[in-house]
């Protein structure tokens, strides 16, 4: 018998029972997430779903396995090769790396020779990932097993169970045999609905959320000058009450863009391609920035607009606001000030952004492989205009 098949052979533990023992390897952040909350499910899941005679063993290891590597088929080879290192019969592997197969986005790769596969979290979307990603690994551990094919093709990875017309046109997943390199079967999405959802994907798993506290200077750069505009300038008071609401949504809209503008211009955080090949992942990763920026800021300005409205009704003495603004003072009339104040104190949060150090800002606005992936595009380039330097 080969040490491969040493390694496949169900273990057996108690009266007859067998074991087997499914290893989820997890990129840092969102991929280890996901994988701490199905270790404690996916058992039972197994059990119900995949064959209730076997004891399943789900282990997690957080590992940034391809720490230099971003070709899928290199991917799923140091996935294996850290598989073999272990006691697992089976191993998944979750990353936030995008993958992508001649442009069409890489759901997942499954090798029946090493037993193990790889999810690309991005591909599932942004919505119910977590669900997806569970049902998804259920079904790739009874391909792997033998018990049945994995059908992620037919949607049977949603959590929604889908007819087959309904998941050709929601979940566009196409099934690649093995061609070069040694998966046995790839999962793809199509070019253009699943890159969408791709992108979609890559703003998920850089949780633009995280900005809010992540960029704590521009935060308080916002809170500081909204507190100040809502209390005490009266300019601002008659303003609000008088301009339109195109101009009050125009004045908000132009803030939050300027503030992505200049977070993206001061922190280098655009992306330029190196050649015509890199042209369309560049174009996805800077719109992947774009987007997650633009939640991002616009979240923090959510949360400022709030502060700035219970500050409003709070301290703001109605005889006081009404004196300037001529009539007793509404619940529109705060409204519409905070609005006003937010969208100006936005702009000085730009100002403040630049305050906050590069490495703060990256670790704010992405997640852990893709802020790998530029520090090794920056290292790059880094040593490019070292050997021109040294050429010269």
């Amino acid at each position: 018998m080969t040490d491969l098949e040493q390694r496949q052979e169900p273990r057996s533990r108690g009266a007859g029972r067998r074991t087997q023992v499914v290893g989820l390897l997890a990129d840092p952040d969102t991929p280890a997430e996901i994988a701490a909350k199905l270790v404690d499910t996916l058992p039972g899941v197994l059990a119900t779903q995949v064959d209730d005679e076997v004891t399943w063993d789900v282990r997690t290891m957080t590992h940034p396995v391809t720490a230099s590597v971003q070709d899928p088929e290199e991917v799923l080879g140091a996935v294996a090769d850290q598989t073999a290192r272990t006691e697992w019969d089976i191993g998944i592997y979750l990353t936030d790396l995008p993958m992508q197969h001649d442009e069409q986005p890489i759901l997942a790769d499954v090798d029946h020779d090493r037993c193990v596969a790889g999810l690309s979290l991005p591909g599932f979307g942004p919505f119910l990932q977590h669900h997806k990603v569970r049902n998804a690994i259920v079904r790739l551990v009874a391909d792997l097993a033998g018990v049945s094919d994995a059908g992620l093709e037919h949607g049977r990875h949603h959590p929604i169970r889908l007819g087959r017309a309904a998941a050709r046109f929601l979940q566009p997943v196409r099934v690649l045999r093995a061609g070069r390199g040694r998966h046995t079967r790839r999962y793809v999405t199509t070019p253009r609905r699943g890159r969408v959802r791709l992108l979609a994907g890559m703003v998920r798993t850089n949780e633009p959320w995280r900005l809010v506290l992540g960029m704590r200077t521009a935060l308080a750069a916002v809170l500081g000058t909204s507190a100040y505009l809502t209390l005490t300038s009266t300019t601002t008071w008659l303003l609000a009450t008088r301009l339109a609401v195109g101009k009050l949504i125009l004045t908000l809209l132009v803030a939050v863009a300027l503030m992505v503008a200049w977070i993206i211009g001061a922190h280098h955080l655009w992306e330029r391609a190196r050649d015509e090949g890199e042209r369309e992942e560049t174009t996805l990763y800077n719109a992947s920035t774009v987007l997650t920026l633009s939640i991002g800021v616009a979240t923090m300005s959510a949360a400022v607009y709030l502060l700035t409205l219970l500050g409003s009704l709070f301290f703001l003495e109605p005889s006081v606001l009404g004196s300037t603004l001529g009539h007793p003072p509404t619940l529109a009339d705060h409204l519409v000030l905070a609005w006003l104040a937010t969208g100006l104190a936005t702009v000085a949060g730009a100002l403040g952004s630049g305050l906050d150090s590069e490495d703060a800002v990256r670790r704010a606005a992405y997640g852990y492989r893709e802020r790998q992936r530029r520090d090794e595009i920056g290292q790059d380039d880094e040593d490019a205009e070292d050997a021109e330097d040294s050429s010269s």
